[in-house]
Order: C-alpha cells, then sequence, then structure tokens
C-alpha cells in the first residue's frame, strides 16, 4: 500500500552530538551517521512528529572502561520550539519498571534487612507475608501470589488501569483492606481477575505499584528516595527524578504532543498539540511512580544502559551498583509475553521483571517500552554484543518513529541488510484505522431502552473504580440538574460534544477523573447498550494553573467499549447498574470469557447507590 498522505510534514534537524562518559570520545558518526540523521529526519517529516532523542552505547572492548556513545537529537522540545538536547528530560514510562524490579533485587540482597525481619526477602516470597493487608477478590489467588509472579505479569489480573486515580493515601491506601465499601477509595478486592494465577500473562502496572510499597515498609524509606539513593546517585544521573515541580523547575523537561480531537471513525486525523502543562501534576506522579514515573535524559539513560551492559557495575569505575545476579534475574524470562512475533525477524517473547528477551535475526535483546500520554519510549540492549540503544519521543506517533529508527541503527551497526520498517508501520497504521472504522452500524430505528434514559442518571459505585454520575446530555440543553448543567457546560465538554451526535444520538457525559482519563462518553447504540469511549483531557489542569483558554487537548474521542444499562426490575430483581465490557479491564492474551450476564458478564459493575 502508499504511505498515508496525512502523516507528512517537515520537521528540521537540530543536531546529532556525541557525549563520553568522562574521558574524550573515541568514535566520530560511527553509530549516528549523517545517513542515519537524514533517516530520523524523515521519520520526523512522515509521521509530522514533534521531536526525538536517540542514544547509543557500546563498550570499546580493546580499552577497558572505554565506551562509544553518540547521541542524536531531533525536532522540538517544548511549545515554543525549543530543540531536544540531550539533556531534553522525557517521560519514560514504563521504562520505570526496570528501576522498581532492581529496587527488589536490592532488597533481597539486603543482608541487614534479612537479618532485621529474621528471614531473607526472596523473589518466590508471598506478598501476603510482607504486606498483611493485601487482599485481592480471589483468597486463592491472594494467598499464593509471590513477588515474581508481579513482576512477571502472571498474577491472572488484567491492567484495571482506568481503577487508578491520585490519592490523599498514596500507595498505603492502593494497597490497603478497607473494611467498608466505600466510594472512591482503591481496594484490589473488588477487581476481577481475568484468569487463574500463573495461567496467563497479564501486564499489569498495579503490581509493581504495590511493590513500590516494599521500602517504605520494611526501611521505612519511601520509593523515589530508595532508588534515589541506590541508582540514580552512584551513577550520577543527575537528570533523572520522580519529581514533576523538580524536572518542570529545572526546565528542561519537553511537552508531550498529542493528536488533538483525533477520531479515526469519522476520518478526523486530530491537530497536533503540546501538552501544556504536563500530564501529571504535582503529586498526582507519587501513586504510579513504580509502574511509570521516572523523568530522565538520553545522557542520564546512556549511563544507565552502560551500567545494565555491564553486568551491574559503573561503567567507568566498575563499582558494582547493582549486583550481577540480580542483573541475570531480571533478564531471565519467566512469563510468555508474546508466543507468535509479529514479523519473521523476531522471535516470541518472555518477560522476566521489567524487561522482555527476544531476538532480531539472531541477536538476544533485552528491552522494555514505554507509553504515556504525549510520550513514547524504547531502551533496549544487546548483552551479547555489548550494545544499547536508546530512542525517546515526545509524540504520540512516536511509537512508530522509534521502532523504525531503533532497527535502523541496529541493522547499520551489525551491517545487516536494511527492513523497510517505515512502510511496514504505515501498513499497520492503515490497519488499525481500518479496523477502527469498520463498525456496526446503529440499527434505524434503534430499539429504546427498558427505561427512560433519564432513569439512568444517579450516583453508580464500584469498590476500586470510585463512583460515576451519568449525566444526560439534552439536545437544547433544557432539563438539566445543577451537577449535571456545571459539567456539560464546561468549555471541554462542550468540545467533546461537538464531536458527537448528540443530536440524534442519547449521550451521557460521565466525569471520570482517573489515570489517564477525564470524561467518559457514553453513545447510545441500540436497546440497553451504549459505546463508550474513554477521553483524556488536559483543561481541567490549563484552567485551575492559569492558563488562557484553548490550547487544551482533547484525546480518546475513537476509544470505543461496550457498555450495558441492567435494570434491576428486568432482572430477578437485582440492582441497577452499568456493566462495562469490551476489554475495558484491559486483559492481556486469550483468557476464559466470562459467563452469565448483566452484573455477572461485566469486566466492571458499577452498581446503582
Amino acid at each position: 500500500m502508499v504511505l498515508l498522505p496525512a502523516l507528512f510534514s517537515l520537521l528540521p534537524v537540530v543536531f546529532a552530538a556525541q557525549i563520553p562518559f568522562q574521558r574524550p570520545q573515541t568514535s566520530k558518526g560511527l553509530f549516528i551517521t549523517p545517513e542515519i540523521d537524514s533517516f530520523v529526519n524523515s521519520q520526523l517529516s512522515l509521521w509530522n512528529s514533534s521531536g526525538l532523542a536517540v542514544a547509543v552505547v557500546r563498550q570499546d572492548t580493546s580499552t577497558p572502561g572505554t565506551w562509544n556513545v553518540e547521541f542524536g537529537s531531533y525536532g522540538t522540545a517544548q511549545a515554543d520550539g525549543s530543540p531536544v538536547t540531550p539533556d531534553t528530560v522525557f517521560a519514560i514510562a514504563s521504562n520505570s519498571k526496570l528501576l522498581l524490579s532492581l529496587s527488589v533485587g536490592l532488597l533481597i540482597k539486603n543482608e541487614s534487612l534479612a537479618a532485621a525481619r529474621g528471614e531473607k526477602l526472596r523473589w518466590d516470597t508471598k506478598i501476603k507475608n510482607v504486606l498483611p493487608e493485601w487482599a485481592l477478590m480471589d483468597e486463592e489467588m491472594q494467598n499464593g501470589v509471590t513477588i515474581q509472579d508481579m513482576l512477571s505479569h502472571r498474577t491472572g489480573m488484567p491492567r484495571h488501569d482506568y481503577s487508578r486515580s491520585a490519592r490523599k493515601g498514596g500507595v498505603p491506601e492502593l494497597v490497603k483492606y478497607l473494611v467498608a465499601k466505600l466510594p472512591n477509595h482503591f481496594d484490589l478486592r473488588y477487581l476481577r481477575p481475568s484468569a487463574a494465577l500463573r495461567e496467563q500473562y497479564q501486564y499489569n502496572n498495579l503490581m509493581y505499584i504495590t511493590l513500590s510499597h516494599l521500602p517504605p515498609t520494611l526501611l521505612n524509606q519511601t520509593f523515589e528516595s530508595y532508588v534515589a539513593d541506590h541508582l540514580f546517585a552512584p551513577l550520577g544521573m543527575s537528570s533523572s527524578t520522580y519529581s514533576v515541580v523538580e524536572a518542570e523547575e529545572r526546565g528542561t523537561l519537553a511537552h508531550g504532543f498529542h493528536w488533538d480531537m483525533q477520531d479515526h471513525l469519522f476520518g478526523r486525523n486530530g491537530t497536533r498539540t503540546a501538552t501544556v502543562p504536563h500530564f501529571q501534576r504535582p503529586g498526582e506522579e507519587k501513586i504510579g511512580a513504580a509502574a511509570g514515573g521516572v523523568l530522565t535524559s538520553s545522557r542520564d539513560l546512556a549511563t544507565w544502559v552502560a551500567m545494565l551492559l555491564n553486568k551491574g557495575r559503573h561503567p567507568t569505575t566498575n563499582e558494582t551498583v547493582v549486583p550481577e545476579d540480580v542483573i541475570e534475574h531480571v533478564a531471565t524470562g519467566v512469563s510468555v509475553a508474546v508466543g507468535k512475533p509479529a514479523y519473521p525477524e523476531l522471535s516470541p517473547a518472555v518477560y522476566g521483571c521489567g524487561q522482555a528477551i527476544f531476538s532480531y535475526r539472531g541477536r538476544v535483546i533485552v528491552e522494555h517500552g514505554g507509553s504515556n500520554p504525549g510520550f513514547k519510549t524504547q531502551v533496549t540492549r544487546f548483552p551479547n554484543d555489548n550494545l544499547g540503544v536508546i530512542v525517546l519521543s515526545n509524540d504520540e506517533n512516536g511509537k512508530r518513529i522509534m521502532e523504525a529508527v531503533k532497527w535502523h541503527i541496529v541493522d547499520h551497526i551489525f551491517g545487516l541488510e536494511p527492513i523497510d520498517w517505515t512502510q511496514r508501520h504505515a501498513d499497520k497504521v492503515a490497519e488499525e484505522i481500518r479496523e477502527n472504522q469498520a463498525v456496526t452500524p446503529r440499527p434505524s430505528p434503534p430499539v429504546l431502552p427498558s427505561v427512560p434514559f433519564s432513569a439512568m442518571e444517579g450516583t453508580f459505585t464500584h469498590g476500586a473504580y470510585g463512583s460515576i454520575q451519568p449525566c444526560l446530555v439534552q439536545s437544547k440543553g433544557s432539563g438539566l440538574s445543577a451537577a449535571c448543567s456545571s459539567v456539560i457546560n464546561t468549555p471541554v465538554v462542550q468540545r467533546i460534544l461537538g464531536a458527537s451526535s448528540v443530536d440524534t444520538i442519547p449521550t451521557f457525559i460521565v466525569p471520570f477523573k482517573r489515570t489517564f482519563a477525564t470524561y467518559l462518553r457514553l453513545a447510545h447504540f441500540s436497546g440497553n447498550t451504549f459505546n463508550a469511549s474513554l477521553i483524556w483531557s488536559n483543561s481541567d489542569a490549563r484552567a485551575a494553573e492559569g492558563y488562557p483558554e484553548g490550547g487544551d487537548v482533547v484525546v480518546g474521542l475513537d476509544e470505543r467499549y461496550v457498555v450495558e444499562w441492567v435494570s434491576g426490575a428486568g432482572d430477578g430483581g437485582s440492582e441497577d447498574g452499568f456493566s462495562f465490557t469490551g476489554n475495558f479491564w484491559g486483559k492481556a492474551g486469550e483468557v476464559r470469557a466470562l459467563e452469565g450476564k448483566g452484573k455477572d458478564a461485566a469486566e466492571v459493575w458499577f452498581g446503582r447507590i
């Protein structure tokens, strides 16, 4: 197929530089050549993307302690056009998981801690024995889950990411066993599992967040300070932090770029817009720090990857930062993450602890990706070839660019015939758009629900996801409650409704401030079934911090889930509520289908209170 013309735009190269760790550079343009520069800029232009930071690290085996390190910096870092540099700070998202995994490994190796506890912490220690408040819906699963299970995503729990929100109690509140079922409190007991323990790889951020409670529990030290003391400081990673305030005050934090009002179902590509301020505001980043909270630069990550390649030792002093057996353990496969590779050059992938392990054209890779609103990252190392490649993007389209750039650099270094990954990713995007647009048309005329739409308003709650209050949108804005009027008449909701078919399709707007979400839009399909879009906007944050109107982003219009209204009167006298399905809980792989109907078939159930 041809490349999509809507993806083209021109962005300039800023510079490509080479920076050593502590000594003069021994190579110039060895890895990031003028041809690589040209290729990266062509990718930015093709995908109309904002910026990219690249670092390549390889040990000079002929001279111990010497590393060839090169940086390429391209495009714009911030809305004012300031350029990306090796010191530009990116949100590296799930690449943060390895720091949690290594922190757990350091706790396991801590002999003083073992003496104080009277027993060693182990990878196979049951989490219930360390965090007594730990609780799950399935008691057998609750009592069996080990630290290894949590790190390797094999607890049986799907993501349930949309249950996450900033909470005053932080991580302790997340794992606390609540006696009462209270709205807006996080309780893992109410999150439905989608597989049995160790049955299926199921990526889950909540397990990493839970494990970040180990340093406070065992050492009375915050997780963030533990990482700073044991990883950031020994490696001199001075730009690395979990604090949004700290990163913003330095002025080096990149702006993530979103595609405002994109909706492929209706052929709207959206407008590339800087997400200002940062998608997480001060304090909001704490609860998810371990799963995806690190803010860092390509310069710091070059040191980080060199340490990993050097088997846990500092790349120039050779002093041990992380014991070698811990480095080996996290890079040892436990769960099958990808049973069937997408392309012939790739092998199936296994997952250790915050690391995926597979091969590319016969060479072993250890890597992880990261995805936060406006940021896409990839940190890759070839342990048998002493090579590390880091690619950081501050654009939603970066997931396409960083893979093509990574493989282009790798093929160049290993002298392999290049593969046209650009065309492959363009084909993939086109396929995703076609799938997004291949929806079942709404019946004409549609079947009315079993109760009036107005009867579906009220307050509905879930033990972990909290409460929702659907607001029915009236075509002329009449008949709204005071609470709904204050929601629907806000500028951001009016923007959402402007992209909706509320004049012909009954629609609910639901305030839903969670991690990566601010609103739900429920558009009636037929009968008791609705199509749900989970939408995120920074409009409220901009207003709260005094930014001028306009300039906000609205994303997620084309994310669609299935919601069913269940009427208690027609379901054996059970409670009224909304049943969320369509993989709202974020499962992975092939798992058993839920049986029954209504509440029993709900991935997430919000019942009326």
